[in-house]
């Protein structure tokens, strides 16, 4: 403590209030001196009646007491009291402040401790060999406590490019998965899809080969902690992948998660 009321804050305070006492002191003898010059000019312009000498002095005292409260509050000496009161306050005000740095440090640690404490539900895309082909979703757990997904969603659009993907995320309707519980390390699956199944969504846009264009496949799970209250605001796993047509037709599909480039809107951890 003696170290923060010594350093250069303090200091430059300390200067400030003891100029103006030194300046307030100043104007109340110059009130002072002003009074008692008139006075003299007076008198020796005419005699005094007895005791005029005494009276001149005094109402000299008594303007310089005149002036106003504030004045004599930072005069010197009496402005000591004043510039004790000022330095509390300023001590009061730094305490204060390192107070409220040490209840945001605590916070931040709290929520530190809290995010690695929580559940982190992660997408894959895995292919499916055989006859069937296309690809399965799962999400898995990669946290330390068990979610409840409260809903997950998936969507699929025809584009030039990654740049010309719309600015709002089209997922298809309902919810592939609502309030399903996953332990930590627990691999689920969500849904599959293929070619036709995507064709489905995209309708006339979708290409008939490769070099037509695009085709981003890409989705959402909503989902929060079991070990927090219901009222916390959810949280949220956004993916999206480039799904290749097949080059000919003894090639397969491809399909892999995009990840430079991508909108917020498409790629997103909360």
């Amino acid at each position: 403590m003696l170290k923060r009321i010594l350093s250069w804050k303090y200091l430059v305070a300390v200067v400030i209030i003891l100029g103006g006492c030194i300046y307030v002191s100043r104007q109340d003898q110059k009130t002072h001196d002003q009074y008692e010059q008139k006075c003299n000019q007076f008198n020796a312009r005419a005699v005094p009646p007895s005791g005029h000498q005494e009276d001149c002095a005094k109402g000299a005292d008594n303007a310089a007491g005149h002036l106003p409260s504030w004045y004599r509050a930072f005069s010197w000496p009496e402005g000591i009291t004043t510039l004790s009161l000022l330095l509390t306050l300023l001590v009061i005000a730094e305490q204060t402040a390192q107070t409220r740095k040490a209840a945001e440090a605590a916070l931040l640690n709290a929520q530190a401790l809290i995010n690695a404490e929580r559940p982190w539900i992660m997408v894959t895309v895995e292919e499916v060999t055989g006859r069937s082909g296309g690809f399965n979703l799962y999400m898995t757990n990669k946290g330390r406590t068990p979610a409840m997904v409260t809903g997950a969603y998936i969507g699929c659009v025809a584009v030039k490019d990654i740049s010309s993907l719309p600015t709002k995320s089209p997922y298809g309707p309902g919810s592939m998965a609502t309030d399903r519980i996953v332990l930590q390390g627990e691999k689920l699956p969500v849904t599959w899809f293929d070619g036709t199944t995507l064709k489905k969504i995209v309708g006339n846009g979708f290409p008939s080969a490769p070099w037509d264009g695009d085709i981003f496949v890409f989705g959402k799970v909503l989902y929060r902690d079991l070990l927090s209250p219901s009222t916390n605001p959810l949280h949220e796993t956004r993916w999206i992948g480039l799904y290749q047509l097949p080059s000919g037709e003894s090639s397969d599909s491809i399909f892999s998660f995009q990840g430079i480039g991508v909108p917020d809107e498409y790629d997103r951890y909360s």
